[in-house]
């Protein structure tokens, strides 16, 4: 990373932490979003509170642009809180990109984590300040089904300062059932890496593409997952950022779960580790699938800004130290 790499304090027994919406509006999700914040506070042992603005709508985000970053801001400034939560995805996260206060992010560093578009947001905050951002954490998803898969990420890595392999879930499922012919981890190029954790959702890293936003792909693996993407649509984005460059400066590429890629639709009976081998065509670093990495399952849980390393011989992944202190 361009920038010095900051932790941020570990969670203990009783800390606050506060959910914000930085994206589409869950003001019709209220009921779901309460039970997923009580299961959560139950879960690790902590004080969770609604921002102010969590609830609030301007069409389809959560609020106007300025009450959410009012939200988020205050976030970061507010003493009690030790880690920020971001209640759900949307299209609308990058509003936010050039309007936060970075400086005030990096002088009150804390936890922060999302998932889906959220990924713009964790992205930008690595690059533009250094501090590691978490990967994997979708609020709306502790409302109704068993997470312990999840928990136990959020707990060794936020409590304990864990670090190590990580393992799959063996319970791995979609968690509504859509159809998918992923059945685990598994190897698509062979190799070895060591790298900085960067990506996301593709649709909202792509956003950040020619961006300051964007932390430096040189030395990084990439890891990527999709939403309801036909294979087609994830074969352009590849073919993309070839064209880009990212091929040529990156070491490791992860495949997350790409959720809808294998309902019904032209093509996409199509092995997704085909579309990679063809797309990556002509460079050696190494390539692995990890379904525990996306939409609609449970997920481990990746600092961006942190160094992890891959071994697609083993099918392994690892994080090199902890991401807190």
């Amino acid at each position: 990373m361009s920038k010095s790499v900051i932790r941020p304090k570990r969670l203990r027994a009783g800390d606050r932490a506060i959910i914000v919406s930085p994206s589409s509006t869950i003001a019709d999700r209220a009921d779901q979003a309460e039970r997923a914040r009580a299961n959560l506070e139950t879960a690790l042992g902590i004080k969770i509170d609604f921002a102010d603005n969590t609830f609030a709508q301007d069409y389809y985000s959560a609020g106007t642009t300025d009450e959410r970053r009012a939200d988020l801001m205050a976030a970061f400034t507010d003493p009690e809180v030790k880690a920020v939560f971001f209640s759900t995805g949307g299209a609308t996260a990058v509003d936010l990109v050039d309007r936060l206060d970075y400086d005030t992010i990096t002088e009150h560093p804390k936890i922060v984590a999302g998932l889906s578009d959220s990924s713009t947001l964790l992205n930008a905050i690595t690059a533009k300040t250094g501090l590691l951002t978490f990967h994997g954490f979708e609020l709306m998803d502790f409302a109704n089904h068993d997470m312990s898969y999840t928990t136990q990420n959020l707990k060794q890595i936020w409590f304990d300062g864990w670090s190590g392999d990580y393992s799959p879930n063996p319970n791995w499922r979609d968690l509504e059932g859509d159809p998918t012919t992923y059945t685990g981890w598994r190897e698509i190029k062979p190799g070895r890496a060591t790298g900085t954790a960067v990506g996301g959702n593709s649709d909202a890293f792509m956003q950040l593409e020619s961006t300051p936003y964007r932390p430096p792909l040189d030395g990084a693996i990439l890891f990527l997952e999709s939403y309801r993407l036909q294979k087609r649509h994830i074969q352009a984005l590849l073919a993309t950022l070839k064209l880009k460059g990212a091929f040529d400066s990156i070491r490791g590429l992860i495949i997350g779960y790409c959720l809808g890629s294998d309902a019904p639709g032209t093509g996409n009976d199509r092995d997704i580790a085909d579309i990679i081998l063809e797309t990556t065509a002509g460079h050696t670093f190494p390539v692995i699938q990890i379904g525990d990495i996306g939409h609609q399952v449970e997920n481990l849980i990746l600092p961006i800004g942190a160094t992890i390393e891959m071994d697609s011989s083993s099918t392994s992944l690892a994080l090199s130290g902890p991401a807190v202190q």
